[in-house]
């Protein structure tokens, strides 16, 4: 059984401003086999993100640290278009859930680079699905 792991490392350029504190925009393309959806993943050059977004009101609880930036770019791929797009360029609809859970998987990865704690990635998993709602509805909109 393949495992999950990220083909290629996140080239990115901060973006920010004003009172923005973390958008970024990717300036090469951001590849990953993902086994919760059993598929390489690629994130195209240009995509913009915030990142992790965590409300103000919890950030005492759950910091935003970076290492789960990456997982936190491909949730946000999965939230914007409410599924990912493969390698060959086919997309996958998913659901709020599995995109959570895709970032789940990820931000506890512990091939090539340093993924959190598994209690903290949970943690995190825990606040996206109480609050992730509203960005999800947000880009059906």
């Amino acid at each position: 059984m393949r495992q999950d792991e990220f083909l290629s490392e996140l080239r990115a350029e901060d973006i920010s401003e004003g009172k923005e504190t973390s958008r970024f925009r990717l300036i090469e393309p951001f590849r990953l086999y993902s086994a919760v959806l059993g598929i390489e993943l690629e994130i195209p050059e240009g995509f913009e993100c915030d990142g992790e977004s965590i409300p103000l009101s919890i950030r005492w609880l759950v910091k935003p640290y970076g290492q789960s930036r990456r997982a936190a770019v491909v949730h946000d791929a999965g939230y914007k278009h409410a599924g990912f797009y493969d390698v060959y360029g086919l997309f996958h609809p998913v659901t709020r859930k599995t995109a959570d859970d895709v970032y789940r998987e990820l931000a506890t990865l512990k091939y090539k680079v340093s993924g959190l704690p598994k209690w903290r990635a949970t943690m995190r998993w825990m606040v996206l699905r109480l609050v992730g709602w509203s960005a999800w509805n947000e880009h059906r909109a």
